[in-house]
């Protein structure tokens, strides 16, 4: 990036207020981001799991998948940041291990998202042969097949060595020799997360409206049809999957361009010849913190993109709150019921036992 500025020598960033500004969005991705992913993620796996009308299809194997992905991405960002600041958290294998399975996750959520787009397109072009794109037991298939290419893919990682020598003062840092190849490995991952599957994304969404729009003015006059619309075979449970997911693949774009503009500014740098200044370079600071911070948001909003746009899935989620509600109360007050047996067992036998001591009759009684 030095080679973009127009004097890096003279360039001051410690004490900007951009830089603090950028390393408190940072700490938000970091720290925060971690747990709102857990959180919704966690809840969105119990709505699907919990109930069966929602779990009985396709893509709500995309969605258990996505989630877990999701949360693997920002709580092994969270892992590899820690290993490399906190001077209690450090093992110099753990540098690439931690890179490893963060790259991994990463791939594996955008990469199912690629799949979901690429599946809903060829449904929307060729609806008389949706049996043979969706299935349950296709979609997991798919999914473990691109988990295995993916981890496949990511292993060239792991061979990368760390320098630690006692010269060296920065953690998680390879040896001189492999800085190259680690530089080549960075521009893989993002051609592997960043430019490939936005471009696929973009062109199948592309696709989707265009065929939806020509296939909703062609068929205008026949919905209004009574009898044309009692023929129509329609899983509103699906189709609400359906449309959460396109809304999640469309989000991914929103989320995602702004950060791979920013990536073709890094390496290519401004257009025109131009230059950073000190004003400018902070600038560019804040808009790339911003955009991290937009990309890692696409891994914790799914649960609320859910809630907005699936009016089954709000429905879901609220009954599964009111039967913990309800199953709580029912146990509260059996809990009440038998305390309150017990005290009332209690009291009979306190009052009935004078009675029978007195009933029973003393030695010297019984010996008269």
């Amino acid at each position: 990036m030095n080679r973009y500025l127009c004097e890096p020598n003279r360039l001051m960033l410690n004490n900007a207020t951009a830089y603090h500004f950028a390393q408190n969005l940072g700490d938000i991705s970091v720290y925060i981001l971690p747990i709102l992913a857990l959180v919704g993620n966690s809840l969105t796996l119990l709505v699907i799991l919990k109930n069966p009308q929602l779990n009985c299809s396709s893509y709500s194997v995309y969605v258990k998948s996505l989630a877990i992905s999701d949360t693997l991405v920002l709580i092994f960002k969270l892992f590899s940041y820690l290993n490399k600041t906190s001077k209690y958290f450090y093992f110099s294998s753990m540098c690439t291990i931690l890179v490893f399975c963060g790259e991994s996750s990463v791939l594996l959520s955008v990469w199912i998202i690629v799949l979901i787009t690429i599946e809903r397109t060829l449904v929307v072009l060729f609806p008389l042969h949706k049996t043979k794109f969706v299935s349950i037991n296709r979609a997991r298939v798919k999914i473990i097949i691109v988990a295995i290419l993916i981890i496949v893919f990511s292993s060239r990682i792991l061979i990368i060595p760390m320098d630690t020598s006692i010269e060296q003062k920065n953690r998680c840092h390879p040896i001189t020799s492999w800085q190259s190849y680690r530089r080549l490995n960075a521009t893989i991952t993002e051609f592997g997360y960043c430019y490939i599957p936005l471009t696929i994304v973009i062109i199948g969404n592309f696709l989707i409206i265009c065929t939806v729009k020509r296939a909703v003015i062609r068929r205008h006059g026949m919905l209004t049809n009574n009898s044309y619309q009692q023929k129509r075979p329609i899983d509103l449970h699906e189709n609400q999957l359906m449309l959460m997911l396109l809304i999640v693949t469309l989000m991914f774009i929103v989320y995602f361009v702004p950060f791979t503009i920013i990536n073709v500014i890094s390496r290519l740098g401004l257009p025109f010849n131009h230059c950073f200044t000190q004003k400018s370079f902070e600038i560019y600071l804040v808009i790339r913190s911003f955009t991290e911070l937009l990309k890692d948001l696409n891994f914790c909003t799914n649960f609320i993109i859910y809630c907005v746009s699936g009016r089954r899935f709000r429905y879901a989620l609220f009954s599964l709150f009111k039967d913990h509600h309800r199953q709580s109360s029912i146990i509260s007050r059996n809990c009440k019921t038998t305390s309150n047996r017990t005290e009332l067992l209690s009291i009979q036998n306190s009052h009935q036992r004078p009675c029978r001591l007195s009933l029973k009759p003393t030695i010297e009684e019984t010996q008269c």
